[in-house]
C-alpha cells in the first residue's frame, strides 16, 4: 500500500504515519541496523507498507530527493537498501528485476493488480 499526502496537508501526513512511529520505537530499541528516523540527517521516511508487514522507506540523503534510495524492513526484521527511487523500485519488484529478501514466496503473483482505495478488500 503506497501512501501519498493530500496537497497542502503534507506535514499532517508526515506526522501521522504509523510506520514512522514503529520505526521510532525500533530505533529506541536499537533494532534499525544504523538507520535513523527522520528528521535526523539521512533519516527514514515511510512511503509504503505491505499486507505481510514489510515497511518501505526513503533514506533522506543525499540532498536531492530524486536520489533518495529505498530502504525495506521485511516482516522478518531484515533490512535492505536499494539505490533507486520508489517508482524504479516498484517497477523492478513487479517486473522481477529487483529481488527483496524476505518478501513472500510468489510475490508478486503472475497477475499483479494495482488497486485504488475504493478497490480495497481488507
Amino acid at each position: 500500500m503506497v501512501s501519498s499526502p493530500t496537497p497542502g496537508a503534507e506535514a499532517l501526513w508526515g506526522s501521522a504515519s504509523r510506520e514512522d512511529e514503529i520505526l521510532q520505537d525500533l530505533y529506541e530499541m536499537g533494532d534499525t541496523e544504523g538507520y535513523v528516523p527522520f528528521p535526523q540527517p539521512g533519516g527514514l521516511i515511510s512511503w509504503a507498507e505491505s499486507n505481510a508487514g514489510d515497511s518501505f522507506y526513503w533514506r533522506t540523503g543525499p540532498a536531492d530527493p530524486d536520489a533518495w534510495p529505498v530502504v525495506v524492513r521485511g516482516d522478518n526484521g531484515d533490512w535492505s537498501e536499494f539505490p533507486v527511487g520508489a517508482v524504479e523500485f516498484l517497477a523492478g519488484v513487479y517486473g522481477r528485476t529487483i529481488d527483496v529478501p524476505g518478501m513472500p514466496r510468489g510475490f508478486p503473483s503472475d497477475d499483479p493488480k494495482v488497486l485504488g482505495l475504493s478497490d480495497r478488500s481488507d
